[in-house]
C-alpha cells in the first residue's frame, strides 16, 4: 500500500520482499553493498528488517537502496511440498475430506471452513484436493497487496534482527488488537519459547488472541501445549474456560472493474440457506462468517439476489455481499457470499482485472451484471 512503507536512497519503497543493497553504514563496513531482502517495517524503532545472505538485520531506510525486485519461487514451492506432504498422511498425492479438515485445522479452522476453502481449492470438482490445486490456492492472496496465503496461515518461523547500533526506543507490548511477534510473546512469558514451538505457533496466538482478547498470552501458550499447536483445539479450550469471545473480522471493498456491480447471484450454497443479516453493534462480519448470531431472514437454495457491493475479509478471505431484502429502499443487509472461487483468472491477477463474469463465490454462483 503506497505511504504504508518508507522509502530508501534512491527513493524506492521498501516494501516487504523489495530487493535491497546496503549502503552508508559506518559502524559495520563490510555489509555496505550487500544484497537483501526487506521483511518488514517496524514504525516503532523506525528500522526496516531486511533478510542479508547470512543474518537479519534493522537498517535505517537512508542506508537502503531499492534494486530490481525478484523473486525466490524454488524456496516457496519447497515450503508448499512441505505443507502438503505434511498434510497428506497416507502418501497418496492427494487430500480427502479428513485430511483436509486437519490441515485447516492445525491453522485454527474448525469444521464449517472445510466446504468453502475445498470449493475454493478443488479445481476439477472431485472432492479431493491435488498437489497442483493446493499450489495454485497457496500462492494466491486474499486480497492484492496482502501476503500469500503460504505465509499467511503458514509463516516462516522468523529469525530476530541484529540491530546495527544499540539506540532502539523501550520495547512496548502491543495493544489487543495489534498483533504478536515471537518477540512479543518471549517478553510477556519472560522465558524462551517452549522447545517444540511449531512454525506456525505465532499465528495460532493472535488468532487466539483475537477472539479472546483478554485472555492472557501465558493461559494460550500453556493451552497450545497441552493441545499439541493445534490452533482449533486451542480455540475449543479457551472457549471451554468461559472467556469472553469476540468475533473480529476486518474486511476491505473487492477492487472490481465498474461494471462488475450490481450483478444477479445464485444461492449455491452446500449450508442451504443464505442467511441475510443487518449490521449493527452486536452484529459483526465475523460473527456472520461464523453463524453464530441471529440472522434477520434467509435466502432459500436456488433463490435469486442482487450484491450491490462486496467486501473482503482480510484473516480468511471470506467475502461479504450487500443487498436488498424484502423491500429496502437502499441495500442495507449482509449476505455471507464465502470464498472467491478463483475460475478463469490467474490467482496473481489483480480483482481490477478480472472480467465479471469471474467473480464467482463458493456460496453464489454470479448469473450476469445489472450494467
Amino acid at each position: 500500500m503506497s505511504g504504508t512503507y518508507p522509502r530508501g536512497s534512491s527513493g524506492g519503497e521498501l516494501s516487504p520482499g523489495t530487493r535491497v543493497m546496503v549502503v552508508g553504514i559506518r559502524s559495520e563496513r563490510e555489509i555496505n553493498g550487500k544484497e537483501g531482502t526487506c521483511v518488514e517495517w517496524c514504525a516503532e524503532t523506525g528500522r526496516v528488517h531486511v533478510q542479508l545472505e547470512d543474518c537479519l538485520k534493522a537498517l535505517r531506510p537512508r542506508n537502503l537502496k531499492v534494486m530490481r525486485s525478484l523473486h525466490d519461487v524454488n524456496e516457496m514451492m519447497d515450503r508448499v511440498l512441505q505443507v502438503f506432504e505434511s498434510a497428506d498422511s497416507n502418501g497418496d498425492g492427494v487430500l480427502d475430506v479428513n485430511e483436509f479438515e486437519r490441515c485447516l485445522e492445525g491453522i485454527g479452522l474448525g469444521k464449517e471452513y472445510v466446504i468453502a476453502f475445498q470449493m475454493a481449492m478443488d479445481k476439477d470438482h472431485d472432492f479431493e484436493i491435488d498437489y497442483a490445486e493446493f499450489t495454485h490456492w497457496a500462492l494466491g492472496t486474499n486480497a492484492p497487496g496482502h501476503r500469500s496465503r503460504l505465509d499467511l496461515y503458514w509463516p516462516k518461523k522468523r529469525e530476530e534482527p541484529q540491530p546495527v547500533d544499540d539506540d532502539d526506543a523501550d520495547y512496548t507490548i502491543p495493544e489487543h488488537d495489534e498483533e504478536l511477534t515471537e518477540k512479543d510473546i518471549v517478553k510477556m512469558l519472560r522465558r524462551p519459547l517452549p522447545d517444540d514451538w511449531p512454525s506456525h505457533g505465532i499465528a495460532i496466538v493472535n488468532n487466539a488472541r483475537a477472539r479472546f482478547p483478554y485472555f492472557p498470552v501465558e493461559g494460550i501458550v500453556w493451552s497450545m501445549k497441552r493441545n499439541e499447536y493445534i490452533g482449533g483445539r486451542v480455540l475449543a479450550d479457551i472457549r471451554a474456560s468461559g472467556a469472553k469471545e469476540v468475533h473480529p473480522c476486518r474486511t476491505t471493498p473487492l477492487r472490481a472493474s465498474a461494471e462488475a456491480f450490481p450483478a444477479i447471484y445464485r444461492n449455491i450454497s452446500p449450508e442451504g440457506e443464505l442467511f441475510v443479516y443487518e449490521l449493527s453493534e452486536d452484529v459483526s462480519f465475523g460473527g456472520m462468517r461464523d453463524r453464530k448470531l441471529p440472522p434477520l431472514g434467509i435466502i432459500p437454495k436456488g433463490d435469486m439476489f442482487t450484491v450491490y457491493e462486496v467486501l473482503r475479509g482480510a484473516e480468511y478471505g471470506f467475502c461479504f455481499g450487500r443487498i436488498k431484502y424484502k423491500g429496502q429502499e437502499n441495500p442495507s443487509t449482509w449476505v455471507v457470499l464465502g470464498l472467491l472461487v478463483e475460475r478463469g483468472s490467474d490467482w496473481s491477477m489483480p480483482d481490477s482485472e478480472r472480467h465479471p463474469r469471474d467473480l464467482t463465490f463458493s456460496d453464489a454462483e454470479r448469473m450476469n451484471s445489472l450494467w
